[in-house]
């Protein structure tokens, strides 16, 4: 079936995550590009940023304004088309899907509602932070969710920073309490400390050792999903950081001053972040015939296929994904979008040619997480195994962790382009300060 408003097939991507943007750029260089198909991207933000490094982005390591890629031009250089706007209702008999009138800063309507035709469309639009229901938390909790959460928590250190080195209080601490113990909570910490070595030296009067940060943990390891000795090594770099981690400790509540533990325990704060889980945005459990999850993922097929539906495809952390070959869910990660972008961009060519379908299946490639500007663990579950207890740790493993944005910059710009961009990085590193301090 053909697109009622299109002489070639469409493919319409909706997110233009980690995942979304590869897909787009391999059916754009493909079936875009030879003019086999119309691809479309949708999404309600202009640009985008790899989500893996906002905590740079929330500690002013990483300037939004140099590291964004814009959709238009992008799609424009790709061989995709980009279409400015949010998804707010499907119809899957009509095949189409809706979009949200757009205003502008002053409240003036730029564009109305409008439709969107289709033959296949893949549902690409990541997760949002879940509180659990815990209290307090959307009153006194920031999140690191989108580039718009990491510039207001940067925003607020700098402005807590000032006010300790500067207010009445000269001997005042600042506390920082980050709720949740993965790879983004563990990471925000070693940055932060870091951060505020950068700013002492700068001239900043409020010295490291006042600044108090505590990772909170409900399971009994940070780093649940990885191997122990990778947990392990990482909590000890977090104490030998003077950072606090408090396993087993399950959240009560989120107050103004501090975070309440079940256990009767109050952390103090001046800063809660919660980044103790994701789930999918609500309003898919709300979408035409497509079934979901209790955390509103679309539940898909081995093909990643909504249940229900032929033609809608769900990637990335909104899918319940099943793996192919052993079956269990996949887990919301950048490294399973990945995969999955390039599966479809197959996937979706088979369908265009009529071949069969085949089963996606995951590799597993380890795990690597951040500890500060010089310092990474990772698992090698690529090259020892995904059963084998083994890591790599230091600045061999900070190496590998800084390769995988080069290779996600390679897989959306090509690799000449992306050498340029690490080139440049490199010489604007050593022209500007460390860190973005306005």
């Amino acid at each position: 079936m053909l697109s009622r408003n299109a002489a070639l097939p469409r493919i319409v991507i909706v997110g233009g995550g980690a995942g979304g943007l590869e897909l787009a750029t391999r059916l754009g260089r493909t079936l875009g590009a030879g003019h086999r198909a119309q691809v479309i991207l949708v999404d309600g933000s202009p640009t985008h940023i790899w989500k893996p490094l906002l905590h740079e982005v929330a500690t002013g390591a990483l300037n939004t304004g140099e590291d964004e890629v814009n959709y238009f031009a992008h799609g424009y250089r790709n061989g995709y088309d980009f279409e400015f706007g949010y998804m707010q209702s499907l119809d899957q008999a009509r095949r189409t899907i809706r979009l949200s009138a757009i205003h502008g800063r002053n409240g003036e309507l730029l564009s109305p509602e409008r439709d969107l035709d289709f033959d296949w469309l893949v549902m690409a639009v990541g997760a949002e932070a879940n509180d659990f229901g815990t209290p307090g938390v959307g009153e006194h909790a920031m999140f690191l969710n989108t580039p718009a959460d990491a510039e207001a928590l940067r925003h607020r250190v700098l402005e807590l920073a000032f006010r300790c080195s500067n207010g009445d209080e000269p001997g005042k601490s600042l506390n920082i309490a980050i709720v949740g113990g993965g790879a983004t909570g563990v990471e925000l910490a070693a940055e932060l400390k870091h951060t505020m070595c950068e700013l002492h030296q700068y001239g900043a009067r409020l010295q490291p050792e006042r600044v108090k940060i505590s990772v909170i943990e409900g399971a009994d390891r940070i780093l649940a999903a990885a191997p122990e000795s990778l947990s392990a090594y990482a909590e000890e770099q977090l104490g030998a950081r003077q950072i606090q981690v408090l396993t087993n400790s399950l959240v009560a509540e989120v107050k103004a001053d501090g975070v309440a533990l079940k256990d009767g325990r109050t952390i103090p704060s001046d800063i809660t972040v919660w980044a103790a889980g994701v789930k999918a945005p609500a309003w898919l459990a709300r979408l035409d015939g497509l079934k979901t999850n209790r955390i509103n993922q679309l539940q898909v097929d081995t093909q990643l296929r909504c249940e229900g539906a032929d033609c809608i495809y769900a990637m990335g952390d909104c899918s319940a994904a099943p793996d192919g070959d052993s079956g269990r869910m996949l887990s919301a990660t950048a490294q399973v979008a990945h995969q999955q972008a390039r599966y479809l961009a197959e996937e979706l060519t088979r369908r265009l040619e009529g071949k069969p379908a085949k089963a996606f299946v995951f590799k597993p490639q380890g795990m690597m997480v951040s500890l500060g500007k010089h310092s990474a663990v990772g698992s090698l579950a690529a090259v020892v195994g995904p059963k084998r207890d083994y890591h790599v740790e230091g600045r061999g493993a900070k190496l590998i962790y800084a390769s995988l944005y080069r290779m996600h910059q390679a897989a959306v710009h090509g690799w000449t382009l992306a050498v340029l961009l690490f080139i440049g990085d490199k010489l604007r590193r050593a022209a500007r300060p460390a860190l973005k301090l306005h």
